[in-house]
């Protein structure tokens, strides 16, 4: 039988430990979480060259300053951008090692293509990979693909609107958790629910009741260590 029981025992970090030194879904960031055992969630994009990329954005101007849509890079172009002039954007590959199955990973799929060929290459590196780990996306397509190529894979869907969650109805098979915004929560539905995203200690002492597990920044001003 599936496992899915870790997802409610380690506090999960939004895209790594970050702050104003050491910046967001970058090594560094995912290091302190594995020193710290937090459940690490993290962005993934897919490349031109099929090589898969950890990054919040579809747009890299926010943090690198430049004008272009990440998915239209090959790695060899991205590799020369860096955020904020310092950190390069690393592989999933390169997470994954530092990682090394210390703590779970939550990976949120942005696909944008619906062709299957981001799920294909995904599985090549996570069906080689020991630690554990979840899958989560808004894109229906990844929820279908996964569910029926990887029935092992822990899947679960974003709902952030009431539009996205008429779609839980229908995956209910499908998936074995929801990641919800913040205020929509708890929902009426009989699925591992996940709470996104807590920024304070008082919005965690709020919510850390109402979910099963909560998504979380800044971190370290809880207290809760």
């Amino acid at each position: 039988m599936k496992d899915i029981s870790f997802l409610k025992k380690n506090l999960i970090v939004h895209r790594g430990m970050y702050n104003t030194s050491v910046m967001e879904n970058t090594l560094p960031a995912f290091s302190k979480c594995v020193d710290r055992n937090y459940m690490i969630e993290l962005d993934i994009h897919i490349l031109k060259c099929k090589t898969i990329v950890v990054y919040h954005d579809h747009y890299l101007f926010r943090l690198c300053g430049v004008n272009k849509v990440i998915e239209t890079l090959n790695y060899e172009d991205l590799s020369k951008i860096k955020i904020k002039d310092r950190y390069k954007i690393p592989t999933l590959e390169e997470v994954m090692h530092i990682v090394d199955g210390k703590v779970p990973l939550l990976i949120e799929v942005k696909d944008i293509d619906n062709n299957s060929r981001f799920e294909k290459e995904l599985v090549k590196l996570l069906d080689n990979y020991n630690g554990k780990f979840a899958i989560q996306s808004t894109n229906p397509f990844v929820i279908d693909w996964l569910s029926k190529n990887r029935k092992d894979y822990v899947i679960g869907l974003i709902i952030f609107n009431d539009l996205n969650f008429k779609l839980v109805k229908k995956y209910t098979k499908k998936i074995d958790f929801i990641s919800v915004y913040k205020n929509q929560v708890p929902m009426k539905f009989n699925k591992i629910q996940i709470g996104w995203t807590i920024r304070n200690k008082k919005e965690y002492k709020e919510y850390k009741y109402l979910c099963d597990n909560l998504i979380c920044e800044n971190i370290i001003s809880y207290d809760i260590l």
